[in-house]
């Protein structure tokens, strides 16, 4: 104890000093933390990148980083709370990735921005393949953590129907009347229009739908490999439905 210092003020200055000095230490382990959660992410993302989405094991990511699998659980509760914190990282990439590229291009052409968006979409799959696997590739009954349902986030899909809303507002296209829907259809859309924010007709979004079928299913035939047979280099038929896509998008409704 200080000389000349009673045991209240003593005891006063403790508390003060306990106030100041202990939110520093609880600052200071939460960056270690984030830190540690950020290098098992990384290790996990190598380890995926060199061996596949298989490769994500527990015990292979703490082997990597000298730990025991264990001492993961301190970190994530499971396996699969892992892999889905690493899907969304892997989302918000793709997410800006696509944002970077639509705002390369003016206001005044949303088709443009859309094209360009989709291209970006393209060109990080094909450079990503294995981080494209785990995100949007089901390896059994549970779906991919980007299609979960239609009350998760939009996310990274939000981007395309953004721009979808901005061609329709800039003006409108020809799209299929409601009544020409088949009803099942008509009733889906209808709830998918309530959560993406009533803005598009049910017609407008079908063709968002349709767009993105064919997008994502012809993205993701080109990076398994799968046109092989009949294709050596897939991009002029991947420019050849951006453009028809660009026809559609362009085309006044009649009448």
């Amino acid at each position: 104890m200080c000389q000349g210092c009673s045991p209240d003020v003593f005891a006063e200055t403790s508390r003060k000093v306990a106030v100041v000095v202990e939110p520093v230490a609880v600052t200071r382990r939460s960056r270690v933390r984030d830190a540690t959660v950020a290098e098992i992410k990384a290790t996990a993302r190598t380890l995926l990148v060199a061996e596949g989405p298989e490769a994500l094991t527990l015990r292979a990511i703490a082997r990597a980083m000298g730990m025991t699998a264990p001492a993961l659980y301190r970190y994530f509760d499971s396996h699969e709370a892992l892999v889905g914190a690493c899907c969304m990282d892997l989302l918000e990439e793709i997410t800006v990735t696509l944002e970077q590229a639509r705002d390369a291009v003016g206001t005044d052409d949303p088709v443009g921005r859309l094209t360009a968006a989709c291209r970006a979409f393209r060109d990080w799959s094909l450079a990503h393949r294995r981080e494209f696997q785990l995100v949007f590739a089901s390896a059994g009954d549970k779906p991919p953590v980007a299609h979960e349902g239609v009350d998760e986030d939009l996310s990274f899909g939000a981007v395309f129907l953004g721009i979808f809303v901005e061609i329709w507002q800039a003006q409108p296209f020809a799209v299929t009347d409601d009544t020409e829907l088949p009803d099942r259809l008509v009733r889906q859309l209808r709830a998918f229009s309530s959560y993406a924010g009533g803005v598009l007709p049910l017609g407008a979004l079908a063709a968002y739908l349709s767009g993105w079928v064919r997008l994502y299913g012809g993205v993701t035939i080109e990076v398994f490999g799968h046109l092989g047979f009949a294709l050596d280099d897939p991009e002029p038929m991947f420019e050849a439905m951006l453009a028809d896509m660009r026809r559609q998008l362009t085309t006044p409704p009649t009448g």
